[in-house]
């Protein structure tokens, strides 16, 4: 009950000098609405680079790359290397075998367009495109059946994953595409093979926006179709046996490092094997570039935001200041209340609590209106790269991140500053001697 009768005394106090008391606050509101604000803005950066970056397509890949072993080759500017000495084939297929939980092989190869008729026998237009591996890793979104898959490419098997803008155009309306045949006029040999339609997916909207011209009817539009890579090379009797580099999907389920380091022994052990040790690989991993992005920027934001912070120093000594004042103008209050019992502990509690209150309530007050700061600039920046930069607003996904952490770190920090601050006045208050107290004019 003297818990909560102090409570009570500290928001009568605090309501009978509003304008003080808010004036108090303010070196508190101004240092945890920057402290918000610098945070959200933090956050909200790191979540739309990881948004856009993520709708973009997949991101846990390695980029493996063939190039000179600078340890083992003197004179780099006199040295060329041939196309053998790239990643072989054979190299990346012995590598999903034998790390078949770890990785899967991404490759691709355009193969021309091809010329279909429809069911009202009118000219459909495709970009064929042979792949190994899976088409949600470009960030297209199967709609339905599958994708192709490696055994698609071991198999040189005629499957064939087309968009819904292909579906709409080749076929009457409500068909079921999945399992239909379709022929393909491969454009180097002229020759026409069948492909069974196995998959659907969603054609992006940024390809619609930017690859077709405004008002281009549906009909003219030309979509891409994906086939197994090894089927057309098969077809084409032509190999593409070198690479001069690879993506190379793994299983998150792992560490990252490990499969990185796999991954450059794997390709050593290769080379050497082929006695090539002047060739190595070098990886590159977006997912980790993103993670010493994000590190980057929380460094910076921590640091802004300490900087941000002494201003609550600044308001803290405000709390003090006119703590001590309040403790001046309530002596006779305080005297009668020590006269009538009350112990030390009770004066200073109820002090304590009402800087508390102060604090708490200028601390709430900080992150309403930093919130409010890191949503207005949210939406400013997202005005400016929709009028200034248009043609990129629709590869940014800016997303509002309050930094739930600092939130809470504020909330505790308003706390903590009422009691250090107000500990000395409350301290002071609660020694008065009563007859003292009581003679204080």
């Amino acid at each position: 009950m003297q818990f909560l009768e102090n409570i009570r005394l500290a928001f009568t106090s605090v309501l009978a000098n509003k304008m003080r008391a808010l004036l108090t606050m303010l070196g508190i509101i101004i240092g945890i609405s920057a402290v918000i604000t610098i945070t959200t803005i933090g956050s909200s950066i790191q979540k739309t680079l990881t948004n856009t970056f993520n709708s973009l397509g997949s991101a846990n890949y390695f980029d493996v790359y063939s190039q000179i072993n600078y340890e083992y080759v003197e004179d780099v500017y006199s040295f060329t290397y041939k196309e053998e000495d790239m990643l072989s084939r054979e190299m990346l297929n012995e590598l999903v075998e034998t790390y078949p939980d770890y990785f899967s092989l991404d490759l691709t190869d355009g193969f021309g367009s091809s010329e279909l008729r429809n069911w009202k026998d009118q000219s459909v237009k495709v970009a064929v495109t042979g792949i190994i591996g899976n088409v949600n890793n470009s960030g297209l979104k199967l709609l339905a059946g599958r994708d192709i898959n490696y055994q698609d490419n071991i198999n040189h098997k005629h499957t064939i994953v087309v968009s819904d803008l292909f579906v709409s155009q080749y076929f009457p309306p409500d068909t079921n595409p999945l399992g239909q045949t379709i022929t393909l006029e491969l454009e180097k040999t002229g020759q026409t093979e069948d492909f069974v339609i196995v998959g659907v997916f969603e054609l992006p909207s940024l390809y619609s926006k930017y690859a077709y011209e405004p008002g281009m009817k549906d009909i003219d539009k030309v979509t891409f179709v994906y086939v197994p890579l090894d089927t057309m090379n098969n077809l084409l009797h032509q190999e593409n046996s070198y690479y001069g580099y690879a993506d190379i999907y793994y299983n998150t389920d792992y560490d990252i490092d490990m499969l990185q380091n796999i991954l450059q022994e794997f390709f050593t052990e290769q080379y050497e094997k082929a006695e090539k040790p002047y060739m190595t690989v070098y990886i590159e991993n977006m997912q980790k570039q993103m993670g010493m992005i994000n590190s980057v920027i929380s460094v910076i934001t921590i640091a802004i935001s300490v900087i941000a912070a002494i201003s609550l120093i600044v308001g803290g000594v405000g709390v003090m200041n006119i703590m001590l004042v309040s403790i001046t103008e309530r002596t006779k209050e305080i005297g009668i209340r020590k006269a009538l019992g009350a112990q030390n502990s009770s004066i200073r509690m109820q002090f304590v609590i009402e800087a508390i209150l102060i604090c708490l309530i200028g601390g709430i007050i900080g992150i309403i209106i930093g919130l409010l700061n890191g949503l207005s600039i949210g939406l400013i920046a997202k005005t400016a790269i929709t009028n200034i930069y248009p043609e990129y607003a629709d590869l940014f996904t800016i997303t509002i991140q309050p930094s739930v952490p600092a939130i809470i770190i504020s909330v505790a920090f308003s706390v903590m500053t009422g009691v250090f601050f107000g500990y000395y006045p409350a301290n002071k208050a609660a020694k008065m001697n009563p007859i003292d107290a009581l003679r204080y004019d």
